[in-house]
């Protein structure tokens, strides 16, 4: 297996050991200016989740910064802020993003870019910051602490060592210009068949070639369709790199050091596997660099020594949410239901690893198994998640067997306190995500990896969970033959005006609908909107004819009366501006 950490109640009791610091280092980050977004000072795309300690992670001996905190009761002072704790030249405040010492709890700092570490003396690498003593057992001076906290992680897995395993890298061209925004996603699609001698292989374990670390993000490894060609160059692409490479295969992201194979099953290549592979690179360059390049890319090792099963990858979760601004806790929550499982898996599969995937938002998430409405375990449960340092919870020797009929539920944690501004669910770093991957074999078993829910938990391969939520008539609203059959269609085409005037006729057929139809209303127009309508031409047409009357009829379901009258239709104007915020949870 892999080199991840796995996790047990060990770690509770160990924490229980600790001083209080070290198990609620969360707590304490809330109340220093930017305190989860302190930049790790050698790791590019690395946060140091435990501002006032010297381990990254937030346990053990404190560092000076962290020293000071505590005599300052561990509460940001004015005293604090303009104290220089690592001696580099800047105050606390000015590393911090505090300059003017004028920050307090939950508000929104000053600065929010441009940030280092108050208990790092910086440049970290420059002589004189090397040079400087600090308190610890082992460490010396900050060259000794900085020695051992830049290291790059080691990549250890026993498969990749087999006699007879050979390698083969898949990696964006060198030279690959990196696009000045904030966020791309470069994919290459290659030819195996081309690249190694026919045979019928596994892959048996993936490890990361990372050349530029200031804007690598992520990386993916999907198997194609034969029919798939392979691309003489790299080319910017969406979440799969094409409609015909959609398999997951590996998933590498930062603070993973590679992906290892259970010793009973690998990765199906070659002659009777996958014989093309596309790479997708997440890149993030949210200082919108100009001259970056990377060339990135995944080391494959293989073999002809076959183990007994293939190997594939689920992935779960939530895939449309948003998360409103300054909320402390939000919670998603995802389903494969008991009636996804029973259509898409054919046997019981067995579980050999699982992490969870969530952006700088995420604050803790898990993954658990039900069986016949009953817990029966966690497959991942991390009560203080870090997107720097995701945790894979791997079980080599005692697989958890998922059954078809189980149930796994997804729950993503988020705190937005201090974001003045709504997230979405997306791609980018600055966007959220609610993902949770699982490695399983047999491949057989399973004939749809994919068991993502929308919104208010609702999925497409489950319409009981629509009709929880009163949504009747969703298959009228899928696809435009489905809606050019519908009587809906017609008579809002016939009532309606694309977005105005709101017509008398329209807000009453609209309200009656909306009233009738919980497809229409809530979270699940919301859904509607985002995940099907807005994919073809009539279902564009019909979010411009309801919000036509959008305000009058918001009016008329929450208790006013139908504004369609000329001074009711002014009414209803002069009140856009406050309802623009909640328009969205119209019906």
């Amino acid at each position: 297996m892999s080199p991840f950490s796995h996790k047990s109640s060990l770690g509770s009791l160990v924490c229980l050991a600790l001083l209080q610091w070290a198990c609620t280092y969360r707590v304490y980050k809330s109340k220093i200016p930017n305190g989860d977004a302190v930049p790790f000072p050698c790791k590019p795309n690395h946060l140091w989740e435990g501002v006032g300690h010297m381990l990254d992670q937030g346990t053990g001996v404190q560092n000076l910064f962290g020293s000071d905190f505590k005599a300052a009761g561990h509460a940001w002072t004015a005293e604090l802020c303009r104290k220089d704790s690592d001696g580099d030249g800047m105050t606390n405040g000015q590393e911090l993003g505090d300059p003017d010492c004028t920050w307090t709890e939950n508000s929104i700092p000053k600065r929010t870019t441009g940030l280092s570490h108050p208990g790092i003396c910086d440049p970290w690498d420059s002589p004189s910051c090397l040079a400087k003593p600090v308190v610890h057992a082992v460490y010396k001076t900050q060259a000794d602490w900085m020695r051992e906290e830049c290291k790059a992680q080691d990549f250890i897995c026993a498969g990749k060592e087999e006699q007879g395993v050979k390698n083969v890298s898949v990696q964006l061209p060198k030279g690959s210009h990196v696009p000045v925004k904030e966020t791309t996603y470069m994919c290459k699609i290659f030819d195996l068949e081309k690249m190694m001698p026919p045979d019928d292989y596994h892959m048996v374990a993936v490890e990361p070639v990372i050349d530029n670390v200031n804007v690598l993000h992520h990386m993916v490894l999907f198997g194609c369709k034969d029919k798939e060609q392979a691309s003489d160059s790299a080319f910017e692409c969406g979440m799969t790199a094409s409609k015909n490479c959609q398999d997951f295969l590996s998933v590498w992201t930062v603070g993973f050091a590679g992906d290892c194979s259970h010793p009973n099953a690998g990765v199906r290549i070659g002659v009777n596997g996958y014989k093309r592979v596309a790479i997708q690179v997440h890149w993030n360059n949210p200082e919108k660099k100009t001259n970056w390049t990377d060339s990135s890319g995944l080391k494959l090792y293989y073999t002809p020594k076959r183990r007994p099963y293939d190997a594939g990858i689920i992935l779960t979760g939530s895939n449309w949410f948003v998360l409103p601004p300054r909320a402390p806790e939000v919670t998603v929550k995802g389903t494969c239901t008991k009636a996804c499982t029973s259509r898409y898996y054919k046997g019981a599969v067995q579980i050999t690893m699982a992490w969870n995937h969530m952006h700088y938002a995420g604050i803790k998430m898990k993954m658990e198994v039900l069986r016949d409405n009953k817990h029966l375990t966690y497959l991942t449960n991390d009560p203080e998640y870090s997107y720097d340092s995701p945790q894979a919870y791997h079980y080599t020797d005692n697989p958890v067997l998922l059954l078809p009929g189980d149930e796994i539920v997804t729950t993503c944690t988020y705190t937005t306190a201090k974001l003045d501004h709504s997230v979405l669910q997306g791609d980018a770093t600055s966007e959220e995500m609610c993902f949770g991957f699982i490695t399983y074999f047999p491949k057989m078993n399973v004939s749809h990896e994919y068991c993502m829910s929308y919104g208010p938990d609702v999925s497409f391969c489950d319409w009981t969970t629509w009709a929880k939520h009163d949504c009747k008539d969703h298959v009228s609203l899928l696809n435009a033959s489905a809606l050019n059959a519908s009587s809906f269609y017609h008579d809002l085409q016939a009532k309606c005006r694309p977005f105005g005037p709101c017509l008398q006729e329209c807000a009453q057929y609209v309200l009656q609908q909306a009233r009738s139809n919980g497809c229409l209303r809530g979270q699940m127009y919301e859904v509607m909107q985002n995940v099907v309508l807005n994919k073809y031409a009539e279902g564009r047409n019909i979010m411009a004819l309801i919000a036509s009357c959008q305000t009058e009829v918001y009016l008329a379901m929450n208790g006013s009366p139908m504004a369609t009258t000329k001074r009711g239709l002014a009414a209803a104007v002069s009140l856009q501006v406050v309802l623009v915020p909640v328009l969205m949870l119209l019906f």
